[in-house]
Parts: C-alpha cells; structure tokens; sequence
C-alpha cells in the first residue's frame, strides 16, 4: 500500500496518476504502516514520524539521491511530480518532446524504484489479458466526395498536389513511377467526375473494410456540409469547411456500422460548448440510426473548457488529444484518462495521424524513416502496454495520397506484436472497466490482505493482475516476480 502526501490543489492530480497506475494506494493517514509513502510535501522534521519501508519525497528543490533513516529508506526525486502530470493532462507537451511518453516514464520510474528496493507490488496493468497492448485505428472522414467540392480551394489543391507535386514527390524518392501514373490519371479524370460521368475518386472511404480483414475501427464522420465552424474569438478558416455531411453519406455509414464498423462524430463546434454538441451528435445520429457516444474534432480543435463542454453533450469520450503536425504523445500517455474538468468523460489519445508523417508542411518523411518513428511508439506500447491510436484519413487510401501500402505494411505489424484491436468505444470501455477496479486493503492476523473486486466485463477481454515480489524480496504467494494473473469477469481478481 503506498500513502500519499499531497498539496490539497494536487489531490485530484494524484487520483488520476494512481488510476494510471492502478495500484494499491491511498491519502496518507497518521500512525498507520505503509510499504511506501510518497510525498510532494515538504516533510522536514517529520520524517522520523513516518512508519514505512520506503518514503519517496518529490521536489525540484534539492539533489536527488537514495538514503536511509534507521530501516526507512529515503528516495529524493528531482521532480515536480503532480505539477508535471497536470501539465500533461491540461495543456501537453511540446512537438520537441513528442515522442517520449513522459507520464508512463514517471510510472515506470515509481514502479521501479519500489520494486528495485525489495517491496512487493501489484497493479492491474494497461493492457488485456492475452495482449501485449491496444490498437485503435480511426478514420477522420474529411472529403467524402471531391465531386460536391467543384473548383475550390481543395479541389485546386488535389489537382497541384496530383501533377506538380506528385512530380516532385517523384523526384525527392517519395512517390513511384506507378503512383505517379496513378495520380495523374485522377486528375485527368476530374471532369469527367463533376460531370456525374465518372466515379468519384474519393467515395471509396469504405474500401478500408477490405484493408483491415476484419479488425474493428472507427470512422469520424462531419455532421453538415458548408460550415467551418468557430474558434473562441471568431469564425474558423473558411477552409476548415466540409463539401459533405453525414446525411450525404448516410447509406454507406449504416453499411460500415452493420459491419462491426463505430461511427462518431468528427466535430465541428462541439468543443465549444453543449449546445453545439448535442446537436452536431443529433444530425449524425440521425444519418446513422443509432445514438453516437465518441467524438474528434475537426482539425483538432480543443482547449482546456472542452472535456466539460463534451462531457455535458453527452460524449462518452473524446478522442483529440494529439498532432496535427507530429506523431508521438500530446498527454505523455499511450493510456486512456480522464482530462482535467470532467468527470466521466474520457480521452482516447491520438498517437499516429498519416498527414502529420508525409505531408511536406509537416514531417514530410520518407516512408522507411516515418517506419522507424511508428515502429518507436510500438516499441513503448509493448513495453507499457496502454493504446496505440492511428489515424488514416478517409482519402489517403485514394489518389493523390496513395498511403494504403504503408498502412497495410502497418497493421500487418501490430497484429505481429499481439496487439487488441478494438474500435474507440471498445477500447475507452475497457480502461473504464479498469479504472472500476477496487482494491480493498485490510489486516488480519499480523498479515496484509489484498483483495480486487472489479465491474463485470462483457464481451471485453479480462483484466489481469500482475504481482512483482520486488528484488530480494520474500511474499506469501506462489507467485514469482512478474506474474499475470487473469480476471474471472465480476469475481475477485486475487486474495492473499
């Protein structure tokens, strides 16, 4: 059991962190034994008063250092530790640092420190049982159709993008010569397309089916066409509009959904507040048939009122916090949480968007270096378990894009690492059905006793618990350093 000693402002951080890392834990409480008690409080003069194995003080202040109070050992870590998870939950972390998941880092450093100086520990891990981690892969459908588009800005900019730029994405290695061919052919076809002559090349949204053979996605749909939208100081970029809505494409989203496919809303105005949400939710709803529960907004949209204005809507999670411009970790995490100002609302973050790694105003990489970037983020997914979030938009599996090789190289990968993959609702319901797990700490006989209770799980996968002995350390259990235990659904996971 770890007490904690916090600032009261920080309590609500604190929750957040030990619902990431779902172990045994609790507000400090005077003249009880702890195994660890952490602290970002100044403590001086009472360290001696504290009765535990391991104190681990947090503080920027200070130089950072293991040492010993008669059997206590103390822990100083140069860090600012609540401070740093509110940072990351509220505002995130710059592009510099986008690739380094720094909130799990700071829970593996916990996990390791303790387990390094021989305490047990257990926790139900971010990941299902029988999976090395989570793969959610989602679709922002942003131009169902180039025909309801004419001659405007985004046509214009297919048609440069499809000859000039396919040229020169040629000649810089990023493009084949068959591509190219490719490309040029959907833009001689383009009139032929405006006239109703030919099909539209960027109708083919569902083809995605064929592509994942089966694994569950999402697809983010634009509630009504023409309407960019507003910012808090004024209207949107008259760009930021849609040439379609949901009701143009309605027949094709009732296929994809009876198909296993999730249909949420890819939001206009719904950040800004409940109004608006409620009735972006209500036109696609009706388009689909069904009530929507998840939302990502347009261009990714947000600030720090958004997860109550979502929240109040009606959401159940939202799914924006991420890169327009990089890939890697906006909140530091590959797990589900909740944001800060909501309180049943979660976010699935986004971790991996296909504009962000070959558009030339963004990475604008070659695709073996945008491998090695993606392949990173696999890396620490296996490591830590949580979600990896893709996003493929709706045309970049058409011309002039043509990234469907690259995807399909992608999930052919995931699925070799042990991946679940679960559509966004999925995969959000999961973690909630993590965070309902309860662990109850109580004493009998001079022994601790551990018991988890969690929420039935459905047709989800188990939770599991994982016991580490800690290095030289000696427990009661048959159970060496490292092992899973799985979930019976709606029984205790493990006694002791």
């Amino acid at each position: 059991m770890i007490g904690v000693i916090a600032r009261p402002e920080e309590e609500p951080i604190a929750r957040e962190f030990f619902e990431l890392f779902k172990t045994p834990w609790e507000f400090y409480r005077e003249r009880r034994r702890y195994d660890v008690v952490l602290s970002t409080r100044d403590l001086a003069g009472r360290l001696d008063a504290l009765d535990a194995d391991l104190v681990v003080l947090y503080s920027n202040d200070g130089a950072p250092g293991i040492g010993r109070s008669g059997n206590t050992r103390i822990a100083r870590i140069g860090a600012d530790l609540f401070g740093e998870v509110r940072r990351l939950l509220l505002g995130g972390q710059s592009t510099e640092s986008a690739a380094v998941p720094t909130l799990d880092r700071h829970v593996a450093s916990l996990r390791d420190l303790i387990t390094g100086c021989g305490i047990p520990l257990v926790e139900i891990p971010p990941s299902p049982a029988g999976y090395a981690f989570t793969a959610c892969l989602t679709h922002d459908v942003d131009h169902a159709s180039i025909r309801k588009h004419g001659l405007d800005s985004t046509a214009i900019g297919f048609l440069y993008r499809a000859t000039l730029g396919s040229v020169a994405r040629l000649a810089r290695g990023r493009l084949t010569l068959k591509k190219l061919m490719t490309n040029w052919g959907a833009a001689a076809k383009l009139p032929l397309v405006w006239a109703g002559l030919a099909e539209d090349i960027w109708s083919g949204f569902d083809r995605y089916l064929g592509i994942e053979d089966g694994r569950p996605s999402t697809f983010f749909v634009i509630p009504v066409s023409g309407v960019p939208g507003r910012t808090r100081n004024g209207p949107a970029s008259p760009i930021r509009r849609s040439g379609y809505g949901a009701a143009d494409v309605a027949g094709k989203l009732r296929a994809l959904g009876a198909r296993g496919s999730e249909i949420g809303l890819h939001g206009i105005d719904a950040w800004l507040d409940g109004d608006s949400g409620r009735k972006e939710s209500r036109f696609l709803g009706e388009a689909i048939g069904m009530p929507v529960s998840g939302v990502r907004m347009h261009w990714l949209y947000r600030d720090a009122r958004s997860p109550e204005a979502l929240e109040d809507a009606g959401f159940a999670y939202d799914s924006t916090v991420g890169y327009n411009d990089t890939v890697g970790y906006r909140a530091g995490t590959g797990q589900v949480f909740r944001p800060l100002g909501a309180s049943r609302l979660l976010e699935l973050p986004m971790h991996v968007m296909d504009t962000a790694l070959f558009y030339p105003a963004y990475l604008d990489l070659s695709e073996d270096d945008a491998w090695r970037r993606v392949t990173a983020i696999l890396d620490n997914a296996g490591r830590d378990g949580g979600v990896v979030t893709l996003n493929w938009h709706d045309r970049s599996i058409a011309p002039e894009r043509l990234w469907g090789d690259f995807y399909r190289r992608l999930l052919g990968e995931i699925g070799r690492r042990n991946a679940w993959f679960a559509t966004a609702s999925d995969a959000v319901a999961w973690f909630r059905r993590r965070r309902s797990a309860v662990f109850e700490d109580r004493e009998a006989d001079g022994r601790r006793r551990v018991r988890v209770t969690e929420a039935a799980g459905g047709r989800l996968p188990s939770l599991r618990l994982r016991i580490h002995t800690g290095a030289g350390a000696s427990v009661d259990t048959p159970f060496t350093d490292g092992i899973d235990i799985p979930v019976s659904r709606g029984e205790p996971i493990y006694e002791a």
